[in-house]
């Protein structure tokens, strides 16, 4: 059955207001977290919310929560993702799941309130503040510290490259809440793929059913300072060539295990180096480095085979190498209950739909040890993401809103994820 509803045409029209908030010319955005144009974001998603009759919270780490509450003894399903971007980034990336979000749920409030829908669960939409983690770190941040895996004093003193600290970056922007947010009886978020996968399948809907492995790990390269003009290469120190042996070591090793058919993705990343001249041997890098592979046992024996290689390069480079700090983010498997609740969604909205992984981390990662969580994708052209040209077709948009809205009724109707056959 092709069911239609209103869900999608409201969507088009909102997410262009979305997409135009903070544009760039290049057709990307750069609303980091808590930069005017995310809070410019932020107030436009709020302003939305109130005017479909919504009731607004905002917790102490920036999150924001819409609510329909229809019963006020039922628990809540959470649907959202997140606003803030990457430096440079696409305008689909979090965005266009919280839009969806919001424009499922109010189809499924009119439901409600017009008697076609009977709720055993309340609905909310919500905006997890730094999912990104472009400005502060560590990413996935306003989720994680709703979930309890991070303490919200943890985070207060992340600063960003400009130093401004994040607890001053919410206190300025109007951001840092006191309200209690509603406790998650399940979550369920939709995003744009950022990978090949569903293209080249001709698929238009990707049901999660578990999250790659990332090991983190902050870095810095201790060199000498030196004049490049009078000091001989045989004396230099240089903490940018050993950066850069580094960064060829992970791209072997990535190359290594594809060799062993292991698919594993490697990054060298914000790099930066002191002191900042044309004349000086380059005294100190830091950088981040990510691991990333389907499995924690590979992307763990890939950390170690890098580090075992740290005494060659720093006896190259005549450098020392301090990791600084590491994390691990472990594979999860989402449950059966909330792929399987995908598919019947797809299958009734007429829409094909195959089971996939998650390569990339999102909030649904974080919420997941907390709450039964699913996860869904849409194709994304070219597989670009965190760029300005990450694209999904218009058809291919509509067919997510419209996927997660049934998913939403179903959920709202059952009071949580229902069992296979329910």
């Amino acid at each position: 059955m092709n069911q239609q509803t209103s869900a999608p045409r409201r969507f088009t029209t909102l997410f262009a207001e979305s997409m135009a908030i903070g544009r760039k010319p290049n057709g990307g955005t750069d609303r980091m977290a808590l930069t005017p144009d995310d809070c410019a974001h932020r107030s436009w998603f709020v302003k939305q919310l109130r005017e479909v009759g919504a009731e607004v919270r905002i917790d102490a780490a920036g999150n924001i929560f819409g609510l329909f509450t229809w019963d006020n003894s039922a628990p809540y399903i959470l649907c959202g993702s997140h606003l803030d971007s990457q430096e440079n980034g696409g305008v689909l990336d979090g965005a266009y799941g919280v839009v969806a979000a919001l424009c499922a749920a109010r189809a499924v409030d009119k439901a409600v309130r017009a008697g076609q829908l009977a709720p055993k669960a309340n609905l909310a939409v919500v905006d997890w503040t730094n999912e990104e983690g472009a400005r502060f770190e560590p990413s996935l941040m306003g989720s994680r510290v709703f979930t309890g895996s991070l303490r919200l004093s943890d985070v207060e003193q992340a600063q960003d490259l400009d130093g401004m600290r994040f607890d001053d970056a919410l206190r300025e922007g109007g951001w840092q809440g006191t309200d209690e947010p509603p406790q998650a009886a399940a979550y369920f978020e939709l995003h744009v793929e950022q990978g090949p996968v569903l293209e080249a399948a001709d698929v238009s809907i990707g049901a999660v059913t578990g999250n790659w492995a990332a090991m983190k790990m902050d870095m810095r390269i201790l060199g000498e300072q030196s004049h490049t003009g009078s000091t001989p290469m045989s004396l230099r120190k240089d903490a940018l060539y050993g950066m850069a042996l580094l960064t060829v070591a992970a791209r072997e090793l990535a190359d290594d295990f594809a060799r062993r058919s292991i698919d594993l993705r490697t990054s060298v990343t914000k790099v930066q180096l002191f002191p900042h001249s044309p004349n000086i041997v380059t005294s100190e890098c830091q950088l981040h480095l990510e691991i990333r592979a389907e499995s924690e046992e590979n992307a763990r024996e890939a950390a170690k085979q890098l580090t075992d290689r740290f005494t060659e390069i720093e006896a190259a480079s005549s450098t020392r190498i301090k990791v600084t700090g590491t994390e691990m983010r472990p594979s999860m498997a989402f449950p059966e209950s909330g792929i399987s609740l995908i598919e019947r969604a797809a299958t009734t909205c007429g829409i094909t739909c195959m089971r996939t992984k998650t390569v990339c981390g999102h909030d649904a990662v974080a919420l997941a040890a907390h709450a039964p969580t699913a996860l869904m994708f849409v194709p994304s052209v070219g597989s670009h993401a965190h760029a300005p040209n990450e694209f999904t077709k218009p058809e291919d948009l509509a067919n997510g809103v419209r996927t997660l809205e049934q998913a939403l009724r179903i959920c709202v109707a059952n009071g949580d994820f229902p069992a296979e056959g329910e």
